[in-house]
């Protein structure tokens, strides 16, 4: 059996690949924006074709793959399966800094292997629980055929729906029944049973968002996405897994026809628990937050940094955005400049601040001379330094793309750190720097960056606040250039500031969210669509959460380009 489910196991992979063929995007939107996207927030060039942004325009509709988040989520909630399978499976490639790009996500041989092996475990806690999905218990008819055929009928209609998210089709139900009588010709009931399970948890169906579509009449070459297929974009938006039992109700029941119907879905939905953690799984990736758990610093330094500060100071940030997302009437400035953060005990002691004891994460209110925002949060500071010493660049390279989406180019081949060659062992990062920025490649770049980073100075290389640097007053004076709130400042107050009156910044976060919902890279289909993003964004003032739910109204959300228009709009052959 385990040797017919291995040659199974080709047949899937084969089977992903033409599924992956049936519905591509246009060529242009694998991964990168269209030509000037990014630099100083400019989400992507306008459509010429669409200049008044009346028309609908959802831009390219690649089929998407379960992510490893996806697919645990997925499994914990189809089956109760708590042991997050695919966390062996290997890590996606990231494109725009997320883990969700379809044009990305292809499925390797040892993702395939992956997939059979999770399979195999988890059709087994299936089997166990079979009567909650089928009404019918094995043991009651054994041997019985007839009665066999109805509970797999019955296990494939309505396991199938769950794990399809949509209604198994007659030709599915067929197959599978056909799958059923060939595997029970060899095996046991059980073994048969199981045949057809693994199966399913193989189908492209269930690893990949397969959506249908109905033409707009109004819209050549533009449909709308069927009830199913909103359901699922709603759910793995806003939890990162298959839709509960309500947006089914609401996808039988045809009433996730309108955007209005989907809104209101999507504000029942941000209420639960579920949408907190996908709001931490979206920070952790914009901010680059992911390999901070594992980060180590110089223990001559800082003796106290020990293994549990990581994972700690990556929580904190996570919290500090929940609680503005959920727990407060969060904006954009406030997420910028706010003179506050959530510590727990072990963190607050680390940071020498009173107030926490616990374990869990509280409001703290910090000194508004010197913290502000997301910019001086700990763990974004400690990553952009080394394990001993600040690295201005880093950090200014942070700002620049995280937050302004600026799009700067890789630095010369053999390049030099000539930090290193300042021989004063008292000299300041900023003084080390002085000769990098002397040179004609590199001060093209630097003086975007270091700036920045220097008004970062006052925080170590472990995130905590300092005075002096080699003995010195730290000198955090800087210059924004090149953005639409340039200007001289002092401090990473003045600095969050700045930041926080810049339309580039407003339009930057819009661009990172719609990037994450939509699971791959603006086009210029896309620039209408963002543009009203951001102005309905700034119209609620710039709400975090109307942010998120505004991301559900937009074309791209409700509506897909099927792939024939796609080959047209590129005017390329799949």
């Amino acid at each position: 059996m385990r040797r017919e489910l291995k040659h199974l196991a080709s047949l899937v992979v084969v089977g992903l690949a033409t599924a992956s063929c049936a519905q591509t995007a246009a060529p242009g939107s694998a991964g990168q924006p269209a030509a000037g996207a990014g630099g100083g927030g400019t989400a992507a060039v306008p459509d010429p074709t669409n200049s008044d942004c009346q028309a609908l325009s959802p831009g390219p509709s690649p089929l998407r793959r379960l992510t490893r988040f996806e697919y645990n989520n997925t499994v914990a909630d189809l089956l109760g399966d708590s042991s997050a399978p695919a966390n062996r499976f290997p890590p996606e490639e990231q494109s725009l800094g997320f883990d969700n790009d379809a044009n990305v996500l292809r499925v390797p041989a040892v993702l395939a292997e992956g997939y059979v092996t999770a399979a195999d475990d988890l059709s087994q806690v299936a089997l166990a629980n079979l009567a909650s999905f089928t009404g019918c218990n094995p043991a009651d008819f054994v041997g019985n055929r007839p009665a066999e055929t109805a509970c797999v009928k019955a296990l494939v209609t309505r396991f199938g729906e769950r794990a399809f998210r949509r209604p198994v089709t007659v030709d599915e139900q067929t197959r599978f029944q056909e799958l059923f009588e060939t595997a029970r010709a060899r095996f046991e009931f059980r073994d048969a049973l199981d045949t057809v399970l693994q199966t399913m948890l193989l189908a492209p169906q269930f690893l990949y968002r397969v959506e249908n579509g109905s033409p707009v009449p109004a819209a050549p070459g533009v449909e709308a996405v069927d009830e199913w297929g909103r359901a699922s974009r709603l759910s793995y938006f806003l939890w990162g897994s298959m839709p509960d039992a309500a947006l089914f109700d609401a996808a039988r029941a045809g009433t996730l026809q309108t955007s209005a119907q989907v809104r209101a879905q999507a504000e029942r939905m941000f209420q639960d628990p579920r949408t907190r953690t996908v709001v931490g799984h979206f920070h952790d990736y914009w901010l680059g937050l992911l390999k901070i758990d594992g980060q180590g610093k110089d223990p001559a330094l800082f003796p106290d940094y020990t293994a549990q500060i990581g994972p700690l100071l990556r929580r904190q940030t996570e919290a500090f955005a929940e609680y503005l997302y959920f727990d407060s009437p969060g904006d954009l400035t406030t997420l910028l400049t706010a003179p506050f953060t959530l510590m727990n005990g072990p963190l607050a002691k680390y940071f020498g601040v009173s107030g926490p004891t616990g374990d869990a994460f509280v409001r703290v209110e910090l000194d508004p001379t010197r913290y502000a925002g997301v910019v001086t949060q700990p763990s974004i500071l400690s990553w952009n330094a080394t394990a001993n010493r600040t690295h201005p660049i880093l950090r200014g390279k942070f700002v620049r793309e995280k937050l302004l989406c600026s799009s700067l180019p890789s630095p010369p081949n053999n390049i030099i750190d000539q930090r290193d060659s300042v021989t004063d062992p008292n000299a300041t990062e900023r003084e080390r720097l002085e000769a990098h920025r002397q040179d004609p490649s590199c001060a093209g770049c630097h003086v975007l960056m270091d700036p920045l980073g220097f008004a970062l100075e006052n925080f170590d290389a472990s995130g905590r606040w300092r005075d002096l640097e080699g003995g010195k007053p730290v000198n955090v004076s800087g210059e924004l250039t090149g953005t639409d709130a340039d200007g001289a400042f002092v401090g990473p107050v003045q600095l969050a500031s700045q930041l926080a009156r810049s339309k580039a910044v407003e339009t930057c976060l819009v661009t990172e969210w719609s990037r994450f919902a939509i699971g791959r890279g603006e086009t210029a289909q896309d620039a209408c669509g963002i543009t009203k993003l951001s102005q309905r964004f700034q119209s609620s003032g710039r709400s975090l959460r109307e942010l998120v739910l505004s991301m559900t109204e937009t074309d791209a959300f409700l509506y897909r380009t099927p792939p024939s228009a796609q080959v047209a709009i590129s005017g390329s052959t799949p």
